[in-house]
């Protein structure tokens, strides 16, 4: 699961995004349409700028704005950032590979070989979902035009 600290600057980059046509936008702005700590946002902001996903200006009128990739960005590159690994295990990270000391053979081990296949399909999945798709979905289903997908509920079968 996300935590927090990403979900809240993955609404910031599309609330920036929602509102690219005004420019710079302030924090303050930005931290009441999420209800969120302007504190809080700010050390998320100064991450992803850091980064080079989001420019800022400083002074009266300054505030924040998407980078160079714009809608572009994808959700795996904010992901990397905010939460670190993408991988269930470490043994199943690509970037931060350590083999796990539970494990008692790595080179036969199922459960890494599963897990590294979770990873693979979740990192492709997530280099698609981009913060310009994010808006047209968004868009389709204020539009009535298709549905937000809901998790299918557990059924213990």
């Amino acid at each position: 699961m996300l935590n927090r600290k990403t979900t809240y600057g993955i609404h910031a980059l599309l609330y920036l995004a929602r509102h690219r046509h005004l420019g710079v936008i302030p924090i303050g702005r930005i931290s009441e349409a999420l209800g969120v700590s302007r504190k809080f946002l700010e050390r998320i902001l100064a991450e992803l700028k850091e980064e080079g996903l989001l420019r800022s200006q400083a002074g009266r009128d300054g505030g924040y704005s998407l980078g160079n990739q714009g809608l572009d960005l994808a959700l795996s590159e904010v992901v990397r950032i905010l939460e670190g690994p993408i991988a269930l295990l470490p043994c199943a990270s690509h970037r931060f590979y350590t083999p796990c000391d539970e494990c008692p053979d790595p080179q036969t081990c199922g459960l890494q070989d599963a897990l590294v296949q979770v990873r693979n399909d979740t990192v492709h999945s997530l280099k698609q979902m981009t913060l310009g798709r994010m808006l047209e979905a968004e868009s389709e289903i204020t539009l009535g035009e298709r549905s937000v997908q809901r998790p299918t509920p557990y059924s213990g079968d």
